[in-house]
């Protein structure tokens, strides 16, 4: 049997058990048999909801496998701390220790969520405890949203440590490299202990872009802050060990790179509805239409042109992108970046510029970036030869983002090689600025962890409801196993543009369409906090709902949304479920 066979029967059963189970599911909801008729008041709803919590907190804490979880959670950020590696630089060292604790936690809590949510109710329905509660004038839908409450508590409480714990070792990393940084000042580089400690503490008060050599911020700091000259530091750094002083300039990236939180605008694509349509028409009156394409085939071939050309710089030409972001943060030490990578299709050989003289190197082009709006002075002008067919980011020490985020940006490439260059939106073209404090941010990527939860804890209420306890937590860690997973099933059935086969039939629009119908639908948020939060991003709160359909209903309004409907058909479950039958 083929992998495609296999995989095709698969999500044949799969799809068969989904719909088995809504129409059980659907059955249970609107089928007349006993249970609650009314119960829908919402007088005194917040203090039955509260107490319902209360006891579903007390719970998490007593059950051994709840409480193991939550230990395996809160002492996993020490131990991190304490292997955590990385490259052997701090830089690497933080984003690794980053790395594992949050996101470590938030595949644990997930589980721990899935688990917890799926027993609590269920538990007690198996073991009568229900009873004591629902013989009492307590609304069943008062007693399913508590049950959420309680786990969604629990995991506040587990991942504010985490995220606390996060900060606080971030800041000792940091603290102990200046420890370190401040003997190896006296013992190789020969400065006293005050010396020493006023350079070390120069390291948060270093401003601006980041230069290698005597040009380095880091060198202005200490030379302020310990009365010596620029040359004198710079040869106090050159007797410090290899590894200290790669640690120094590293120490250098994190602060602009990592601890801090940056917002990221791309430019948008523009919608090409219109114009497809119209080249179409075009094409379809002068009877051009190709006979072996379908009319879907054509507007999509049709797309792709548009796209290059709206993507595609020709040669002595320019392009201006207007971009909108959030607000910049107000800082003296303002720190924004272009982050982009010029792809050109040939391989450019090293020639001498006429018009300068200046020789052009391999694999480069000479463009011109202009950043902010030249018509109000507002503006700066870099030009310089840029690689190709890599990433580079330019730093700028300056503000030109306007104060409500809009971003004015234009390229031109004046390389006289004559090479079209080609930005892929929308990592190729980037605009990154200070918009909060790194502290902000791991509160950011914590809150963005928690959608997911959420949306695990209503499906895990909502099995509880009408399933017994191994069962929903079977069918709740399969289906939340998959939706991580998607990338490599995606990968599999070769539908993903990296894997994709060049003549797509049918059977390949079948596979690719299922592929994405099931990733929108066990969508858990797409924010990847965890990524962000390494490379200095803020989480990206922001929803396309102009774009593709799937790409907005991944997102985590949409995740939410989920998890209200299912938590509404607990609820209603809950509500027409027999808990006792009456016996005559």
């Amino acid at each position: 049997m083929s992998l495609y066979t296999f995989s095709m029967i698969m999500i044949g059963l799969g799809a068969l058990f989904a719909v088995v189970t809504l129409v059980y599911v659907l059955r249970m909801t609107f089928s007349r048999q006993a249970g609650e008729i009314g119960g829908w008041e919402l007088r005194g709803a917040g203090k039955t909801i509260a107490a319902v919590a209360r006891t579903t907190l007390a719970e998490g804490v007593r059950t051994k496998a709840a409480l193991g979880f939550a230990l395996l959670v809160v002492f996993s950020v020490p131990v991190f701390w304490w292997l955590a590696e990385g490259d052997g630089t701090i830089k690497g060292r933080v984003q690794m220790f980053m790395t594992y604790s949050l996101g470590f936690s938030g595949f644990v809590l997930s589980l721990l969520t899935i688990f917890f949510a799926c027993r609590s109710l269920s538990n007690e329905i198996a073991t009568r405890q229900i009873y004591g509660i629902v013989s009492k004038p307590v609304p069943r839908w008062q007693i399913l949203i508590g049950k959420w409450v309680g786990v969604m508590t629990l995991n506040a409480v587990l991942l504010g440590l985490v995220g606390l714990g996060t900060y606080v070792g971030t800041k000792t990393i940091t603290w102990q490299f200046k420890r370190h940084l401040r003997h190896e000042l006296m013992t190789s580089g020969g400065l006293t202990p005050k010396q020493s400690g006023d350079a070390v503490a120069a390291l948060d008060r270093v401003r601006g872009i980041g230069k290698t050599g005597m040009e380095s911020p880091v060198i202005t700091a200490m030379s302020q802050a310990t009365g010596m000259s620029r040359k004198q530091v710079g040869d106090v750094l050159l007797k410090l060990p290899e590894p200290t002083r790669v640690n120094l300039r590293r120490f250098d990236e994190l602060r602009r790179q990592v601890l801090v939180a940056r917002a990221s605008v791309s430019p948008p694509m523009p919608d090409l509805t219109e114009e497809i349509e119209k080249r179409y028409r075009a094409l379809e009156e002068a009877d051009n239409l190709p006979e072996t394409m379908t009319p879907g085939e054509v507007r999509e071939q049709i797309a792709k042109e548009l796209s290059s050309s709206v993507r595609t710089v020709p040669p002595g030409t320019g392009r201006v992108w207007k971009m909108k972001g959030p607000k910049p943060q107000e800082r003296q030490d303002f720190i924004m970046s272009i982050r982009f990578k010029l792809r050109v299709a040939a391989t450019i050989p090293a020639i001498r510029n006429p018009d300068t003289g200046e020789l052009l190197e391999e694999d480069t082009v000479l463009c011109v970036w202009t950043v902010g709006n030249p018509q109000t002075g507002d503006s700066l002008d870099l030009i310089d030869a840029q690689p190709v067919n890599t990433y580079k980011e330019l730093e700028l020490p300056t503000n030109c983002v306007q104060s409500d985020g809009t971003i004015m940006l234009r390229f031109m490439n004046i390389d006289p090689r004559n090479n079209d260059v080609v930005f892929d939106y929308p990592h190729g073209l980037e605009v990154m600025y200070r918009v909060s404090s790194f502290g902000m941010n791991v509160f950011q990527t914590c809150l963005a962890i928690l959608v997911p939860l959420a949306c695990l804890a209503s499906l895990g209420v909502c099995a509880s409801s009408f399933l017994s306890f191994p069962v929903g937590s079977l069918i709740i860690g399969c289906l939340y196993l998959i939706s991580i997973s998607m990338g490599f099933v995606a990968e599999s059935l070769a539908v993903s543009e990296e894997y994709a086969p060049v003549e797509r039939g049918l059977d390949w629009e079948i596979r690719r369409m299922t592929v994405e119908a099931i990733g929108t639908m066990l969508s858990v948020g797409g924010l990847d906090p965890t990524d962000q939060l390494i490379e200095g991003r803020t989480i990206d709160w922001s929803v396309p709902w102009h774009g593709p359909l799937k790409e907005s209903l991944s997102k985590w309004p949409f995740v939410l949304f989920k998890s209200l409907i299912v938590l509404m058909i607990g609820v209603l479950v809950f509500r027409r479920r027999e808990l006792a039958a009456v016996i005559v």
